[in-house]
């Protein structure tokens, strides 16, 4: 069992996103989409690297949608956390027209991926536009492998008071 101890306020702050924090023995994953692997109709994910950390795609509906975000097993829960809380992962749906980035401070990388716009942000409260034809997509370089991710290996995070 992974524990860490959070005061009152940071408990606050942080309590959506411990609720939906997994450790993988390689791994921490935060489920954007919780429980993502119940209501895909394929268990097939594309992870795409974006800064420190991996952007986990699954396709629905004939578009990809972000379902976690993967982080290196050396990060500590409490990196994990503030991470979360300062930064944001996106991925938009395919189209040629301008993009509009609200609750932004800035976007620190941004491709495509198989024509959708992925985007990993600085949260904020300003609005960007954003070109997605001057986006350059990752999809011919990216590498694939094969991994089953058995959710049976995932430990929750436990949170105690201080």
């Amino acid at each position: 069992m992974n524990k860490i101890i959070l005061s009152d306020w940071e408990r606050k702050k942080y309590g959506d996103y411990v609720n939906q924090l997994r450790k993988y023995p390689d791994c921490f994953e935060y489920c954007v989409l919780p429980n993502y692997e119940d209501y895909m109709e394929t268990a097939q994910t594309e992870c795409i690297q974006l800064g420190d950390c991996f952007a986990v795609l699954m396709k629905h509906a004939g578009h990809y949608i972000l379902v976690a975000i993967l982080f290196d097993v050396e990060w500590e829960v409490r990196d994990v956390l503030e991470w979360l809380d300062r930064w944001e992962i996106r991925c938009m749906r395919p189209t040629t027209e301008t993009l509009l980035i609200q609750h932004a401070n800035g976007l620190v990388e941004e491709i495509k991926f198989k024509d959708h716009p992925l985007l990993l942000i600085e949260k904020g409260s300003k609005t960007l536009l954003l070109d997605p034809e001057e986006l350059v997509d990752v999809a011919d370089v990216y590498e694939q492998y094969k991994k089953i991710n058995n959710t049976g290996l995932a430990e929750d995070i436990t949170v105690e008071s201080d």
